[in-house]
């Protein structure tokens, strides 16, 4: 295995490092040759999958000017997704003299590496270096990392690929720096590589291996008695085959491979996603105490005993996630997703306005729904809601080929240019509003239920919309979904009353515009419950320059602000439902507030711009918003008018016109004969 090694700082790195400066550097600009020293050669030599040393010039090629070695893991998420990076800069660069060679250091079998090549449609050669020989010439620590090699046997480039993921787990927004393909580039041209190194984020090269069944546990901690039920209660929901996360938890021989890189993901606060600070009985993930953490850290340092199968406690099997939740007996509407998405495996994630039809002459009053998709892989979350059969139909035909420009993808519905394709319509004469969120879907999650004594009423003439959020495998994918809904009558009774309404209530915060540069931005929103109510769901919501979120409630006649929840660290990609247990009871007069962070600054990783710029309150992703959702119970509706949402809206038509006015895009423009017409710069 190979030996624990610091980074050392970049200066030193390039000074100092015999095992990275493989031959003496003669500046930059230097003719490349194919001449290589029998040092290099032998440094620098890989073995093909059927054992055989292949050496550096072997690897070059007659006239080859540089190598790039690429370390890679077939079960890495990483590796997955940058496969087919690797393999279209491998066609672009082999006709310049560039070859792209991956590195497969630890493997079961050949058999792992081929049906990895197999799978991601890997069109680069794959070699082995089992030995770690090359891994140490070449001070590789993670997978997916890149060393770019001229054909001197000197180091030029050493890190990330592209800078989509500078940290493990947090997905830069932006469109990504090729910075490969960048040094590839002033290698070619031969000129100093601009950006020289980047730290590379993955999985950890040197893996752990299992302790020996002979060797005698040191720790009380072990897999079957003390980690498997830890690992069921809290991360086999996602991390288990075919589900949402990228590797599965199930076995002890997953925990040895995966548990070291888990914790460190759970100390940075990046596991479980979408957690939540509250003293309520929110059905959400939480973080692991301090004691469980430091039960893994112990279990890892003493050599992951397996301890005896019989001491582990009787789990509940897991559901089955490709079904129906059956507590509630059958759906007794399923509705099927009309065209089947087809995701390709590389470009930005896919978000996409799914319509189910359901558009039927009478309302429906919904007491339980459940989204199921085929594919748990690639759904990475969905919000459902309902709107118009028209205006569902208006929204396919005027955007339906909208981001569909990527190779491989194909889906139905539509994705306008900005906000959901439609204005939002007053309510009906009973008050019900005619478009409104009702939940969500975040992987692990099931059945999303009304409480007993209320109902969510769909407008007749309604079709069910999803905004589904697709993430990419590496690989071409595929998902039909379905969504399973239960009904309440609508004359159905509890204890003589009748159903209570569920009612949807936005928090919109005021604001126009967050400066460019400003770390700790802080927006606002309120609002006043008009009678007594009993809150069911929470869904905060921001976009990419969010750091947290909380939402807050004062009592009438309590002096005291108390904390409903808070998000410690927002990530847009993870945005969760957030329901109750049990609903809350809150009397008329009660006051909510909301509060949002945001850093504009060039120290957010997930500022998608770069360098920052002044981001408006809008409705793209890369625009901004503060926006949580709450989902109430009363008897009578509270907001009839829908006066939440035509607040919101008359926010976006403020931050717009102010946004126009700076930026000179006015409506109308005068030509020199004195006509007026309408600027082609004009945005709506």
């Amino acid at each position: 295995m190979m030996n624990s090694v610091f980074y050392p700082l970049f200066t030193l790195f390039f000074m100092i490092s015999g095992s990275l400066l493989l031959s003496e550097s003669k500046g930059f600009a230097q003719t490349l040759t194919t001449e290589v020293s029998s040092d290099v050669n032998q440094r620098l030599a890989a073995n093909s999958l059927k054992g055989d040393s292949v050496s550096f010039s072997d690897l070059l090629g007659k006239d080859g000017k540089a190598v790039c070695f690429a370390f890679l893991h077939p079960d890495c998420p990483l590796t997955q997704k940058y496969g087919p990076v690797l393999s279209e800069i491998a066609t672009k660069s082999a006709p310049l003299g560039v070859k792209i060679v991956g590195v497969v250091c630890e493997y079961d079998s050949v058999k792992e590496i081929t049906d990895y090549q197999s799978e991601f449609s890997i069109t680069f050669p794959l070699f082995t270096d089992k030995s770690f020989h090359l891994a140490k010439a070449l001070n590789a620590r993670v997978t997916p990392e890149v060393v770019l090699v001229d054909s001197s046997g000197r180091v030029r480039y050493q890190g990330r690929i592209d800078d989509r993921y500078r940290v493990r787990g947090e997905k830069n927004p932006g469109n990504p720096v090729p910075e490969l393909m960048n040094a590839i580039s002033d290698v070619l041209a031969g000129r100093e590589v601009k950006t020289a190194f980047t730290k590379a984020a993955g999985c950890p090269l040197d893996r752990p291996e299992a302790p020996s069944e002979k060797v005698k546990p040191k720790s009380e901690v072990t897999f079957y008695r003390d980690i498997k039920p830890f690992l069921h209660r809290n991360c086999e929901k996602c991390h288990s085959p075919e589900n949402a996360a990228p590797f599965s938890l199930i076995s002890y021989e997953d925990a040895v491979d995966w548990l070291a890189l888990g914790v460190e993901e759970i100390e940075a606060h990046r596991m479980p996603p979408a957690q939540i600070e509250t003293d309520l009985d929110f059905d959400a993930s939480r973080p692991p105490s301090a004691e469980e953490i430091a039960m893994l850290n112990k279990w890892l340092i003493d050599g992951m005993p397996k301890g005896d199968p019989a001491s582990s406690p009787k789990l509940t099997p897991l559901p089955d996630f490709r079904e129906f939740d059956d507590e509630l007996g059958p759906p007794d509407l399923i509705l099927h997703q009309p065209v089947t998405t087809e995701l390709g495996p590389k470009g930005k994630d896919l978000f996409r306005f799914l319509v189910f039809p359901l558009n039927s002459k009478e309302d429906t009053y919904v007491r339980a729904f459940q989204f199921l998709p085929s594919n748990r892989r690639i759904v990475h979350h969905a919000l459902i809601a309902f709107a118009p059969h028209d205006l569902c139909n208006e929204a396919i035909k005027n955007y339906a080929n909208y981001h569909l420009d990527i190779p491989g993808d194909k889906a139905g519905g539509y994705l306008p240019p900005k906000g959901i394709g439609f204005r939002v319509p007053l309510p009906g004469k009973d008050g019900q509003p005619k478009v409104a969120l009702v939940g969500g879907y975040t992987p692990g999650n099931r059945t999303s239920r009304m409480p007993d004594d209320s109902a969510i009423l769909i407008p007749a003439g309604s079709d069910i919309e999803l905004q589904i959020h697709y993430s990419r495998t590496g690989k071409q994918e595929s998902d039909t979904s379905r969504l399973g809904i239960w009904l309440a009558k609508k004359d159905q009774r509890i204890e003589n009353k009748p159903l209570k309404k569920t009612q949807f209530l936005f928090m919109s915060g005021d604001f126009a515009v967050i400066p460019a540069g400003a770390k700790d931005f802080r927006v606002r929103a309120e609002y006043t419950l008009p009678c007594d109510a009993e809150l069911i769901i929470a869904i905060p919501h921001a976009h990419n320059l969010a750091r947290w979120i909380e939402i807050r409630y004062q009592e009438p006649g309590d002096d005291k602000i108390k904390r409903l929840l808070r998000v410690p660290r927002w990530d847009f990609n993870w945005q969760s439902t957030y329901s109750l247990k049990q609903p809350l009871s809150f009397r008329s007069g009660t006051r909510f507030e909301v509060e949002g962070s945001y850093d504009n600054s060039s120290d957010n990783p997930r500022n998608p711009n770069h360098p920052p710029k002044p981001v408006w309150h809008a409705e793209n992703s890369n625009d901004e918003m503060l926006l949580p959702l709450m989902t109430f119970s009363a008897e009578k509706s509270f907001d009839p008018l829908n006066l939440t949402t035509q607040k919101f809206l008359n926010i976006l038509n403020q931050s717009s016109l102010l946004k126009r006015l700076v930026e000179h895009k006015y409506k109308y423009i005068a030509a020199p004969d004195g006509t007026i017409s309408i600027s082609p710069n004009f945005e709506q």
